[in-house]
């Protein structure tokens, strides 16, 4: 694709592997400068940012940063903008939720808030860090949110957390593109499916349960949801803003 974004700067959070490492492939491709963000894997982040150095010849940074800390955030947007000088498209794809979910019987308000921290809070604080850049240089910008089909339906149970912490994703995506929308900030989101990683065991149970649920009988992979990231990014989405879109490979229809 050549969707018009060459020399824009993209900040994937949780960027290391699964969808954030795709997406930063797609950015890469289409030319856009790529911050990857980390919190362990080091090493797989400076490699994935050699890589799209080289394949592209684009510039690519790895920083690490714990979108369970407000402190780490500020000093990922700080250390990006020191390097990169600007950023104009924003992608929260970190999903850290612990093991706060659980029977209702089990609830734990520190568990639960623990997940608020790694979800909810972390994406409204890279807005709010995002935006004001925004607003500082007088340019328009993109954000997009990584959500989950758990938005819509849960099949799982003991999935409480989950699913209210993502729901507060959705109606903050709504509720931001709203707000900036006449700064010239495009707040959007997707919601994939089954997406692979190098966690997926095609053995498992929960794998096999999976494919007899998806029309394609495959997962999908990490750079097709990046493309759809791509896209709202781009002016060909303009007319885009605080749409949630569906990118689960038509497992939110049901059984088909």
């Amino acid at each position: 694709m050549d969707l018009g974004l060459k020399g824009k700067v993209v900040l994937v959070t949780g960027s290391s592997r699964g969808i954030g490492a795709g997406t930063c492939e797609v950015f890469a491709q289409e030319g856009c400068n790529v911050i990857i963000n980390y919190v362990h894997s080091k090493q797989r982040a400076q490699e994935l940012a050699l890589r799209l150095e080289n394949t592209y010849g684009i510039h690519a940074i790895a920083i690490q940063a714990d979108m369970n800390s407000e402190e780490d955030i500020l000093r990922l947007f700080n250390l990006s903008l020191q390097e990169m000088k600007k950023i104009d498209i924003l992608v929260n794809n970190v999903n850290e939720l612990n093991d706060s979910n659980g029977p209702i019987e089990q609830f734990s308000v520190e568990k639960f808030r623990g997940a608020e921290a790694g979800s909810i809070e972390s994406m409204m604080i890279c807005c709010r860090e995002f935006v004001k850049h925004c607003k500082e240089q007088k340019k328009p910008g993109h954000i997009v949110n990584v959500l989950t089909k758990s938005i819509f339906w849960t099949g799982s149970y003991h999935n409480l957390a989950y699913v209210t912490v993502k729901g507060a994703n959705a109606s903050f995506t709504r509720g931001l593109a709203h707000d900036v929308i006449r700064d010239g900030i495009h707040v959007n989101a997707v919601v994939p499916g089954y997406v692979i990683n190098d966690r997926t065991n095609p053995n498992s149970a929960r794998y096999q349960k999976a494919i007899s649920h998806i029309p394609f009988k495959e997962y999908a992979k990490p750079e097709e949801i990046g493309n759809c990231i791509a896209f709202l990014c781009s002016d060909k989405a303009f007319q885009c803003n605080g749409a949630i879109l569906d990118c689960s490979g038509s497992t939110l229809l049901g059984d088909v």
